[in-house]
């Protein structure tokens, strides 16, 4: 499959966010996995550790990134680099919906990230 059309992927929505995954071994392609999600003001996402790195592409927006305690605003166009097993969260702090790129390999028998 050469084409995704992400109208047609389920969405899993939680408290101001919405999230799908665009590429995953369910769908066919297994070296890595890319998640897009959504965050309204206000809204936050807790990112638990993995076992690999990821890269957080941000499209659109103004927000904080928290790492053990620590925060860090940053606005679009952005990458957050965050390396494997650590917990992290990203905040929207601005006025406009948040638009992320997640991209990470998956461990063998994990579970996508929250």
């Amino acid at each position: 499959m050469h084409v995704i059309d992400h109208s047609t992927l389920p969405r899993l929505r939680a408290e101001g966010r919405q999230r799908f995954a665009a590429a995953h071994r369910g769908l066919g392609f297994a070296p890595f996995e890319l998640w897009m999600e959504v965050l309204e003001i206000d809204a936050r996402v807790d990112l638990q550790p993995i076992e690999s790195a990821r890269v957080v592409l941000v499209l659109t927006g103004h927000g904080k990134l928290v790492v053990d305690g620590a925060a860090q605003r940053f606005h679009a166009p952005c990458s957050l680099v965050l390396p494997a097993g650590i917990d992290s969260q990203v905040v929207n702090i601005g006025a406009e919906l948040m638009q992320l790129v997640m991209g990470f390999t998956p461990a063998a028998a994990v579970a996508p990230p929250a």
